[in-house]
């Protein structure tokens, strides 16, 4: 009697740390979650501002580039000369 007791007692308490585990896991999942939104969230408002930025740099490069045109050909050339003196050893 008392061993059938103590079985029907530790199944109660293994039934009742599954069910603690089982609410665990689905906390976990949820914090998870939460951090990996958060994460997403972050790392698209970096590339949208990092997007910006590229943008009205290109802008700004533009209207140099429109505005002196033989300086940006004689720049774009003595740069090249230089990656190719690079490249070439």
């Amino acid at each position: 009697m008392a061993t059938q007791t103590s079985n029907e007692e530790l199944q109660k308490q293994l039934n009742a740390l599954r069910e603690d585990f089982a609410g665990l896991t689905n906390t976990l999942k949820q914090m998870s979650s939460a951090y990996a939104e958060q994460g997403q969230t972050k790392v698209k408002e970096t590339a949208e501002k990092a997007q910006e930025q590229v943008k009205q740099s290109y802008s700004r490069v533009q209207g140099e580039v429109e505005a002196n045109p033989m300086s940006s050909v004689a720049i774009a050339f003595g740069i090249g000369l230089v990656i190719g003196k690079i490249l070439d050893r």
